[in-house]
């Protein structure tokens, strides 16, 4: 089906030299959009089909349909530091939830970690998040009706480290300057052997958790953070690129225990 007005489209430019950059644009026969190898008009995307391709003066751009990963990256907002998908993946696959899940998440920001576990708990799970700013609940809520997942997400402006509304849920995550707070509020709301997945950027943090979490409690499994590098796709000099997603949080994964 031909590329019509006001859909997105995945643009690759690639300058066949091994630099490639990526664009996702909203088409409008109106605009013109610059790459880095030059500009194209929108009149000129529009009629297209996926798949195809442009050459322009300094090389070659690819026109392709965009899937979740690519809004996610390219379109969502933002005003906070958020938990990209080369976390966000592992986080949620650590965690072992699925489709039908009741899953708990406290401090949401614009809503990109909420976006890949509604992914995996929809359409029959519930996701309830707590959030104490009202501007990142807005935010948030817009990406979700972006992606499609705001009928399985519950939304409250509450603040997690006073406790929770909701009972027996499967997994809780938890993005937040001082997790070690909300451990102990939420443990009775979680089933034995759960997963309470922590996001935190500092050493400090880490430390501080571990002082803070009760033995009787929680039990940690896993401490752990990752690094991303892509390559050059050149076939004469394949080698890995300048630059490299380095440090962005550590991801501690604790397990409910029975209280003592």
């Amino acid at each position: 089906m031909p590329i019509s007005e006001g859909q997105n489209v995945l643009v690759i430019a690639d300058n066949n030299l091994g630099k490639r950059k990526l664009y996702l644009f909203k088409v409008s026969s109106k605009q013109s959009y610059s790459t880095f190898l030059g500009n194209i008009q929108g009149k000129d995307i529009l009629d297209r089909n996926f798949g195809e391709s442009i050459q322009l003066g300094k090389g070659r751009i690819y026109l392709i349909e965009p899937n979740l990963y690519d809004i996610i990256m390219y379109e969502l907002k933002r005003k906070s530091q958020v938990i990209y998908p080369k976390d966000s993946g592992y986080i949620v696959s650590i965690s072992g939830i699925r489709n039908g899940m009741k899953v708990l998440e406290a401090g949401i920001g614009s809503g990109f970690l909420t976006i890949e576990i509604s992914r995996h708990i929809c359409p029959n799970g519930k996701l309830y998040a707590y959030e104490i700013r009202q501007d990142m609940i807005e935010i948030a809520k817009k990406n979700l009706e972006k992606t499609n997942f705001t009928n399985c997400v519950i939304i409250n402006n509450q603040d997690v480290r006073e406790g929770v509304n909701e009972k027996d849920f499967d997994a809780a995550f938890l993005d937040m300057a001082d997790p070690w707070n909300a451990l102990n509020k939420i443990h009775d709301s979680l089933k034995i052997s759960s997963p309470v997945i922590v996001f935190v950027p500092t050493v400090n943090q880490i430390e501080k958790l571990l002082s803070n979490v009760d033995i009787n409690k929680y039990v940690i499994q896993e401490i752990s953070e990752l690094i991303k590098r892509e390559w050059e796709p050149r076939k004469e000099a394949i080698r890995p690129t300048i630059r490299a997603i380095g440090h962005t949080g550590f991801i501690i994964l604790l397990r409910t225990l029975k209280a003592i």
